[in-house]
């Protein structure tokens, strides 16, 4: 699993997820029928039209996973969660594929959000993306999954909040728990924005030392960050590594 992160305020918007990839192992009859068992690393997901597998162990396979990417063509960012191997691919594999052969130099934010909307669907419809960026100096922020979904719009006036989305339970307790934090995204300034995302993630990974479950996320944490005139990697474990 995975825990990303969107906070959008006035001056910019700034996506942050973690790096864990995890993989659930089941111990499965072989193919060709022969006696005994074997191990086979599977995906926690079922895929349409295949069959799933009995819950088993899970593991941490590589806190390495690239979760967030920026498509160097429209300057548009798209991180994703829910599913981090398919067909021997990594997702992020998938989202460069779709990169180069879906788009072009004149596509934006809308349509790279539909674009996206209609590629999952084909090859993986239980993954949850974010897709966020600039058009015309308007901010957009879609949440892509079985439908696409516009989040910094409420009521026809622009919104400026957060959504996270994989464990959600740590930053779902605190910030929307009993009393709220009362954050004013309105007033946030581009820097503070860059540390609360951060905070959020690292929070939820911290808090899952003290679950009794399997630590579904951690590795570094990468920030994406989106301005009307720039786009450009605050954090990035391989690029620009700081944590």
């Amino acid at each position: 699993m995975s825990i990303m992160v969107s906070v959008f305020v006035p001056d910019g918007i700034v996506m942050a997820a973690d790096s864990r990839q995890t993989v659930g192992i089941t111990a499965v009859k072989p193919v060709n029928g022969a006696q005994g068992t074997e191990t086979r690393i599977l995906n926690r997901m079922d895929r349409p039209g295949q069959p799933g597998f009995p819950a088993g162990t899970i593991i941490s396979q590589s806190d390495n996973a690239q979760k967030i990417m920026l498509l160097s063509k429209v300057k548009v960012g798209i991180s994703a969660c829910g599913i981090g191997i398919l067909d021997g691919k990594n997702v992020s594999d998938y989202i460069r594929t779709f990169e180069i052969n879906e788009l072009t130099s004149a596509d934006d934010v809308t349509s790279v959000a539909e674009k996206l909307h209609k590629y999952a669907f084909k090859y993986f419809p239980q993954v949850n993306f974010f897709v966020c960026g600039y058009q015309n100096d308007e901010p957009f922020v879609y949440i892509v999954n079985k439908e696409i979904k516009r989040s910094n719009i409420e009521n026809g006036r622009m919104r400026y909040a957060s959504i996270w989305s994989g464990e959600q339970a740590a930053i779902t307790k605190l910030l929307n728990g009993n009393p709220p934090m009362m954050i004013n995204h309105v007033l946030m300034p581009l820097k503070d924005a860059i540390d609360f995302a951060d905070f959020l993630v690292d929070a939820t990974i911290k808090s899952q030392r003290f679950e009794m479950k399997p630590a579904t996320c951690g590795g570094d944490i990468d920030i994406l960050v989106l301005t009307k005139d720039d786009s450009f990697w605050f954090r990035h474990k391989v690029y620009k590594p700081g944590r």
